[in-house]
């Protein structure tokens, strides 16, 4: 909780560790296929491939990556090399979203299909500092995003300065974001196949807390909790934010979370359907770059209430997994 002006925060530390046969991870999600079989999926931004898993409840699984060049599938505009490619989201139809930060837009794949489905400009019209630098060929654009009904998109537009960025049709409302109002568990994202731009519909600027808390945007994941949760690479922080109006305003902290020391850039987030964050990391190489930290941060509990964090069963207590926990070997620091 924020008290005093200053957040509190908790030390989060690695549970597991996992290779993924990515370099320079920029972005990780859960996906879901048509069977309902849940997916850990990574992006890197150094190729434009895509990695996935199967997740099961079983701690011994020997995770068997599949890899996917994504510039091989019909529609597809990324290039092969530094595709620039720093997030990923899927919706309940089992399509994936990369968002490329330069240029700025984002392509709907189908990996069933093996096409991409659309692809879609973002624009932030206008003259103020963040419509510049949003235009700005070197300036800083996406780099965290999260699926919204009627086709909506939120953003999180890295630094300088950091905000988080509504997207949807031309002359379309903004929608904003309240707890449990991202797009749901099982529904497709509805967008007719093809070429569109999106503009900026709202925007929303870090209270001080929250600039002074998370030093940069680095990715946006829903919880398991409903809640909108922000990843910072600077800061090596996760933080819970409030809900976000619709139309824009100010974006505020209402608790946060200190990442233990990581071999690597944190840049991409999500999490296991228990709300244990798994935080995917920049290396040099592609090993050590996916972590799964304790405790968890976004848990369920009857009623959709948050289960709070100091109440632990003994199976979780002593290491022990559950049905929809991150299927992940053990492996030594």
């Amino acid at each position: 909780m924020v008290k005093n002006g200053k957040s509190k925060k908790n030390r989060l530390r690695v549970r597991r560790v996992v290779h993924v046969p990515l370099r320079e991870v920029s972005g990780i999600c859960l996906g879901r296929s048509g069977n309902n079989q849940m997916f850990l999926i990574a992006v890197g931004d150094r190729a434009a491939k895509i990695a996935w898993f199967a997740l099961s409840g079983s701690e011994e699984v020997q995770i068997d990556w599949h890899i996917r060049s994504i510039t091989k599938l019909p529609g597809s505009k990324l290039p092969k090399h530094n595709p620039q490619i720093e997030a990923v989201c899927a919706d309940g139809g089992g399509r994936i979203l990369l968002l490329q930060e330069t240029p700025p837009s984002v392509e709907l794949i189908d990996p069933e299909a093996l096409e991409a489905v659309a692809s879609i400009d973002l624009a932030v019209e206008g003259r103020d500092k963040i419509a510049r630098a949003w235009s700005d060929p070197k300036g800083s654009r996406g780099e965290g995003a999260v699926l919204l009904p009627g086709a909506h998109l939120l953003v999180a537009k890295e630094k300088k300065p950091a905000a988080l960025i509504e997207f949807g049709p031309p002359h379309s409302q903004s929608r904003g974001l309240v707890r449990g109002g991202a797009l749901a568990d099982g529904e497709r994202w509805p967008i007719n196949k093809g070429h569109h731009r999106f503009v900026a519909l709202a925007i929303w600027r870090p209270d001080k807390i929250l600039a002074k808390t998370c030093a940069d945007f680095s990715d946006l994941e829903i919880g398991p909790d409903g809640c909108l949760y922000l990843l910072s690479d600077k800061s090596s922080t996760i933080a819970r934010l409030d809900d976000l109006p619709a139309g824009g305003g100010t974006a505020t902290l209402l608790e946060a979370w200190r990442l233990g020391d990581l071999d690597g850039k944190p840049e991409g987030l999500a999490f296991t359907a228990l709300g244990r964050a798994v935080v995917g990391l920049d290396t040099r190489k592609a090993r050590r770059n996916v972590v799964l930290l304790d405790p968890a941060i976004a848990p369920l509990r009857d009623g959709g209430q948050r289960e709070p964090e100091a109440k632990q069963s003994n199976d979780q207590a002593q290491g022990g997994s559950k049905p929809g926990d991150l299927p992940v070997q053990m492996q030594t620091k």
